[in-house]
C-alpha cells in the first residue's frame, strides 16, 4: 500500500529536500506552500512538478489543515521561520510562525486523524549554552533567543498532544543543516550557505571570536533519511532525538574546507556584532548515541563529502555570484 505524506512548508529548505526523498522512496506526497510562485519554490520544487500534489494556502489555516491531515499516514509540520537574531527583532511573528503553527497542525490532527505520525522540527538553539559535549537529549534547555523559546514551546505542544491524545509524534532536535538550495527568498543562506556564497565571489569569510567556537554540521540526506525513520520505525513515537552531524568542527576548520572547495576566498576575523553576540551559545555538538541505539541512524556523510556536493550543484544564486 502507498504512504501518504503531507509536508507543510514544502518549500523551504528542508521540506524541499524531504518531499524529493520521499517521492523518490514511494511515497504520495502533498506539499503545502505559501506562494507557489515565489522563484525561489519554484527552483526547488521544479523537477517535482510531475509527482508532488502542490498546495497553495496558509499552513497554520485550521480549514485547509482538516483538509489535508485526513487520510495520511506522516505528517510534517517544517513551515515557520528561522533564526536566532532575527526572532530577537521580530518576537510576536516568531511565535506565531513557530509556536502557532504547529499548535494548528496537532489541533487538525486530534480532531481529523490521530493516528497520523507527526515530526517536530526542534533546534539545537533549544539547549542554550551547554554545560557538557557532546549534549545529549537530556541536556536542560535554556534558550537564549525567542526562536529557542518558540521551539521550546512547539516541542512541549507535541510532547503533550502525545501523552494526552496519543497522536504518535516524534521531536528531532536538529543542528546545522546544510546542502543544496539552501539560500532563502531574502538572499541569505545558513552559515554554510553564507560561506560558499562569499568564497564563490573571492570575499572575504568572517569569523567572529576568532573562528574557535565548536559546531556540527548535518547534510541534508542525512537530515532526511531521520526524518522519514521518525515516521516509519515503531520505536518513535514519543520520543526525543539529536540531530547531529558526524563530528565537531570550529568554524574555522568549517570556513578553511569551503575556501579548499571553492578554490576561492579569505577568511578574517571580527569582532562579535553585538545582536549576533546576545544569541551566541558558545561550542555545540549533539550525542546521536539515542538516534542511533533506538532508531539504527547514523550521520554518514562528512563535512568535506558534504561541500562537495553541495558546491557540485550550486544554485543559480551562487552560480551568479561567482
Amino acid at each position: 500500500m502507498t504512504r501518504r505524506a503531507l509536508v507543510l512548508g514544502a518549500g523551504g529548505f528542508i521540506g524541499s529536500h524531504l518531499s524529493r526523498r520521499l517521492l523518490r522512496r514511494g511515497w504520495r506526497v502533498t506539499g503545502v506552500v505559501r506562494d507557489a510562485s515565489d522563484p525561489v519554490v519554484a527552483r526547488r520544487l521544479g523537477d517535482l512538478a510531475a509527482d508532488l500534489e502542490l498546495v497553495e494556502g496558509d499552513a497554520a489555516d485550521p480549514d485547509l489543515l482538516d483538509r489535508l491531515v485526513a487520510g495520511r499516514d506522516a505528517v510534517f509540520p517544517f513551515a515557520g521561520r528561522s533564526g536566532a537574531a532575527a526572532s530577537m527583532q521580530a518576537p510576536v511573528a516568531d511565535l506565531d510562525a513557530n509556536g502557532r503553527g504547529q499548535l494548528a497542525v496537532l489541533e487538525a490532527l486530534r480532531r481529523r486523524n490521530p493516528e497520523a505520525r507527526a515530526v517536530f522540527p526542534g533546534s539545537r538553539l533549544q539547549y542554550g549554552r551547554c554545560e557538557r559535549l557532546p549534549v545529549p537529549e537530556t541536556h536542560p534547555q535554556r534558550p537564549v533567543s525567542v526562536y529557542g523559546v518558540h521551539k521550546v514551546l512547539g516541542e512541549q505542544y507535541h510532547r503533550l498532544y502525545w501523552s494526552t491524545h496519543g497522536i504518535p509524534t516524534t521531536v528531532l532536535r536538529i543542528s546545522n543543516p546544510y546542502g543544496p538550495m539552501q539560500d532563502r527568498p531574502d538572499g541569505s543562506f545558513g552559515v554554510v550557505g553564507n560561506f560558499l556564497a562569499r568564497a564563490s565571489r573571492g570575499a572575504e569569510i568572517r569569523l567572529y571570536g576568532g573562528g574557535t567556537q565548536v559546531r556540527d554540521y548535518l547534510y541534508i540526506d542525512d537530515l532526511t533519511s531521520l526524518c522519514e525513520l521518525a515516521v516509519t520505525h515503531p520505536a518513535a513515537p514519543g520520543e526525543v532525538f539529536n540531530a547531529s552531524g558526524p563530528e565537531p568542527v570550529t568554524l574555522r576548520r568549517m570556513a578553511e574546507a569551503v575556501v579548499e572547495t571553492v578554490g576561492a576566498g579569505t577568511i578574517v576575523c571580527a569582532d562579535w556584532p553585538a545582536e549576533a553576540a546576545s544569541v551566541e551559545t558558545g561550542d555545540y555538538f549533539g550525542e546521536t548515541r539515542r538516534a542511533s541505539s533506538v532508531l539504527g541512524w547514523k550521520p554518514r556523510v562528512g563535512l568535506r563529502e558534504g561541500l562537495a556536493a553541495t558546491w557540485a550543484a550550486r544554485t543559480p544564486s551562487l552560480a551568479a555570484a561567482g
